[in-house]
């Protein structure tokens, strides 16, 4: 009986289109020539299409659905729409609905309209609502009078649309294009607007192009209208699977008012920039490997960095560092090749800045030599320390250590003794203030006897390691001949290339961990380190003695490290870090201190941080940051952000204080009092404003 009544209530029908095969459930269906009437909780499916309705009319010869009442169509699982009225060829992927619900599952927008025709790959709607957010009551939604939708490129198009939140209109603009694809794809990146008492109005407009799945580039134009206007370029490009190239270079030219009114330096600010990374550039074994890696920067004053865009603004220290540098290394060497090139930005001129170009080095690993624990290496370098005014010197360091090593007491404990000659030559050159150094030579002798143990025992709830370390070392000069700073010659022409002879010393030292037994997590880590120096007179003299210890607890980390100077008695440095993370609150604290004393070769230091956020709800948080000098009274850096991320838009509110570097003549920085605000509507894009409230420098500072 049950068998007989499903054969009555639900009919099953296979349809054959020209594209594909549809099959048709419905509780009624009837066949008249080439025209399939089904009805009753209709569902039609194909590998392309999932659609129920109440009442399906399908034309075979057309290969055409029309559909009433209640209508849902989901195509390649991924656009839904749903109406009362929908009219689909098959064979064109032609659709017409009314009303109209269009949802895309990829993107979470959402389109209602008064109907939409979709022919080829573009949708057209009328008298729309569009939104990412909840469909009844929606945070925020865009208005307009027709919409086109490329499907196929997922660009939308909006005509005659205002931007409401809630029931209240804030943004009206005859056209508004967006992409609703998140894969890179050429087009105008969020634009960044502003507003700065001394610099007026500030636009900025990202302009991105994607040409190719292996290099893209954005172009940003700026203006500041009281100040001037520029451009920055960023170019990116995978020239292989193994590296990534970066290029970047920027212009920035001031008004005359501007420039004169804060007395800068530079009235154009340039400068570029190459990163370039690549592995296995000439290795092609497993033996073996290489890279070079590449950091170049050069900039006329620091104002090129702080008119970067913030996506891109590097730290804006004083000295700026490019490098080049190239590794090749095997199981038994290892070379290298580096370049260090410093532009310090508040010198007019760098030509007495020291460069390392290049520095090289040759180096073997352990190897056995007569016996298997007889172990030998070699260190070779070379280093050109150049500039163009003032003394340059080639430098060439050569260190070969010996060492044996064999087990105590049942492998409780280590012994090591180890002797290593090093040799340091300079050939001087190019001195302008014409004193006549003679090259350099350095030779010395290292012996050391090392004893170390590694115990581990464990506990019923723990695991605790230690690791026990003595060492003595004894030096020797073999040969001291020529200029050589602190050794020979004291002269300050040559402190650029300093010499130090090794002391006899005894170190001594203690690393002990405790861990969780089941995780093997760490708990608590103290170190201890304390050496022994003896003068030209074999007079001992104890050395800074540094204590660190970490306590990871379940909420966060607690961690101190203290160095004490024997001779002044005092602890000359500290430093202090908290970290706390309860359900919705992180904190973080952070303290460093250092005195200047007789022996410590410190400077007087004192300076505390602190970044707080507490997440009040799923979607709702604020923070706060600051970083404070207590030596000279001057908070560097403040900040309290305010930030909501929802499911279908994010606002991100940041009020900071903070001082910057500037390209004045006086080098005096800027204190700058500065509101960023952050709209994203997921995912139409972003509004990105920034507001200067107060800027206070040298000329003004009160």
């Amino acid at each position: 009986m049950l068998k007989k009544f499903l054969a009555t209530a639900i009919l099953v029908v296979s349809l054959h289109a020209e594209i594909e095969k549809f099959q048709v459930i419905a509780n009624n269906a009837n066949t008249k020539n080439n025209i399939v009437i089904a009805e009753g909780d209709v569902v039609v499916f194909s590998p392309t299409y999932f659609i129920t309705a109440q009442k399906v009319i399908y034309d075979k010869e057309k290969g055409t659905f029309e559909l009433f009442d209640n209508v849902v169509i989901v195509k390649d699982n991924n656009i839904q729409t749903k109406s009362e009225y929908a009219f689909l060829n098959v064979n064109t992927d032609d659709l017409y609905q009314n009303p109209n619900m269009f949802y895309e599952e990829e993107s979470s927008i959402w389109i209602s309209s008064k109907e939409s025709d979709k022919k080829n790959n573009t949708v057209n709607l009328e008298e729309s609502i569009l939104s990412s957010c909840d469909c009844i009551d929606p945070d925020w939604s865009i208005r307009s009078s027709t919409v086109d939708y490329d499907t196929e490129d997922k660009w939308l198009n909006t005509y005659n649309t205002t931007l409401y939140i809630k029931d209240f209109p804030i943004l009206y603009t005859p056209y508004l294009g967006f992409s609703t694809d998140k894969s890179r794809r050429t087009g105008l990146l969020p634009p960044v607007i502003g507003y700065s008492q001394s610099e007026g109005v500030f636009y900025s407009q990202p302009i991105y192009f994607a040409p190719a799945p292996n290099y893209d580039f954005e172009l940003i134009p700026q203006v500041r209208t009281d100040r001037g206007y520029g451009t920055y370029l960023y170019y990116r490009y995978a020239d292989s699977p193994n590296s990534t190239l970066k290029l970047s270079t920027g212009f920035f030219k001031e008004k005359n008012g501007y420039y004169e009114e804060y007395d800068l330096r530079s009235k154009r600010h340039y400068g570029a920039s190459l990163d370039y990374e690549r592995v296995n550039l000439f290795s092609n074994s497993k033996d073996s490997k290489d890279g070079i890696f590449a950091s170049l920067r050069y900039l006329n004053d620091v104002e090129y960095r702080s008119l970067e865009d913030d996506r891109f603004e590097e730290s804006t220290e004083r000295q700026i560092e490019s490098k080049i540098n190239y590794i090749y290394d095997t199981p038994n060497y290892f070379l290298g090749s580096y370049m260090r090139y410093y532009i310090d930005t508040q010198k007019e001129s760098n030509g007495d800045t020291l460069q390392e170009l290049p520095k090289l080095q040759a180096h073997s690993y352990n190897r056995p030599i007569f016996l298997d624990k007889l172990l030998y290496s070699t260190d070779l370098k070379y280093t050109n320390h150049y500039r163009r005014k003032e003394l340059n010197a080639n430098q060439y360091e050569l260190n070969i250590p010996i060492s044996y090593s064999f087990s105590l007491f049942d492998d409780y404990a280590k012994l090591v003794l180890k002797h290593e000659i090093s040799a340091n030559k300079f050939q001087y050159s190019n001195d302008n203030s014409n004193k006549d150094f003679e090259d350099g030579t350095y030779i010395e002798s290292n012996s050391t006897i090392a004893l170390h143990s590694d115990l581990v025992k464990p506990y019923e709830d723990f695991i605790h390691t230690v690791n026990l370390s003595v060492d003595y070392n004894h030096s020797e000069s073999l040969e001291k001949d020529g200029d050589l700073y602190s050794l020979t010659n004291n002269n300050t022409i040559l402190s650029p290339f300093p010499i130090e002879k090794s002391s006899d010393s005894i170190n001594l030292g203690i690393n002990q961990s405790f861990y969780d037994k089941e995780d093997l997590t760490q708990i608590v880590n103290h170190k201890l380190k304390q050496s022994i120096l003896y003068d030209d007179f074999d007079n001992p003299k104890l050395q800074n003695m540094e204590n660190q210890i970490i306590y990871n607890y379940f909420l966060g980390t607690i961690s101190n490290k203290l160095v004490y100077n024997h001779q002044d008695d005092k602890l000359i440095e500290s430093s202090s870090n908290f970290s706390l993370t309860y359900e919705n609150f992180d904190l973080k604290l952070g303290h460093y201190m250092s005195k200047e004393t007789e022996n410590s070769e410190k400077e007087n230091l004192e300076s505390y941080n602190i970044y707080a956020k507490y997440k009040f709800s799923d979607d709702y948080s604020i923070g706060y940051s600051t970083n404070y000098n207590l030596e000279d009274k001057i908070r560097s850096k403040q900040a309290l952000i305010f930030n909501i991320d929802d499911k279908c838009w994010s606002l991100d509110i940041k009020y900071e204080k903070e001082i910057t570097p500037a390209s004045t003549v006086d080098l005096e920085p800027i204190k700058q009092d500065i509101i960023y605000l952050q709209l994203f509507l997921k995912p139409i894009g972003m509004f990105r404003q920034k507001y200067e409230i107060q800027r206070k420098d040298s000329r003004n500072d009160s």
